[in-house]
């Protein structure tokens, strides 16, 4: 019915856009297109001595080479963003419209620079952590069937009030976004190393029991 039609509209659509990104990586330099295919750009020398399967169609690869190309242009490529796996978490948001992509990249971009983002994990010591997760518990632990880090959050314990004595709304902020900087640059491509493959998403468990 109307369901089906949707669906194969909204295929259609992908595809569409998909065959022009295409047309535009077709006429991209070798250059770009080599650099395009080694495996984890941001932690070559770890990675190299590992086989990790990629997960990319040729397809997907052509997408991202012409985004990649139009941050170039419009600098708006910092060397280390420059890594295709997060390039194609932006084209996948945007359902592979170039132009919409890109104002999210630079939209991004203009954040990390106000809050602080790219010196975090070494600007900001987050001291009362272990007071914290006594009335918020909270962390990773271990990996799921597929290899992505595990984290869990258990909000049943999580005492509000007692909280809010230990830290503050802006601090337990900046630790959050600490730890999603940890995550991309430690996490996953460990968690990658161990499971051969890609990985760069986590599972999240939200433990309700008492809630």
């Amino acid at each position: 019915g109307a369901e089906k039609i949707d669906i194969y509209n909204s295929e259609d659509e992908k595809k569409k856009k998909l065959g022009s990104l295409r047309k535009k990586a077709l006429s991209a330099s070798s250059k770009f297109r080599h650099s395009m295919r080694k495996k984890s750009r941001r932690h070559s020398r770890v990675m190299s001595v590992v086989n990790i399967e990629d997960g990319l169609d040729s397809e997907e690869l052509q997408a991202v080479d012409a985004f990649r190309q139009a941050l170039i242009l419009d600098e708006l490529l910092p060397a280390k963003h420059d890594d295709h796996h997060m390039m194609l978490r932006f084209l996948r948001a945007r359902k592979y419209d170039l132009d919409k992509a890109k104002l999210m990249w630079a939209d991004m971009l203009q954040w990390r620079k106000e809050f602080g983002a790219d010196t975090i994990m070494e600007d900001f010591d987050f001291k009362e952590y272990s007071e914290v997760v006594k009335y918020y518990p909270q962390g990773y632990h271990g990996v799921d069937k597929d290899g992505r880090p595990v984290y869990i959050e258990r909000l049943g314990q999580v005492d509000v009030n007692k909280l809010i004595k230990v830290t503050t709304i802006d601090r337990y902020l900046k630790y959050h976004v600490k730890e999603f900087e940890k995550t991309f640059a430690v996490k996953f491509p460990a968690a990658s190393i161990a499971a051969k493959k890609q990985i760069n998403q986590s599972t999240t468990i939200l433990d309700v029991e008492g809630v």
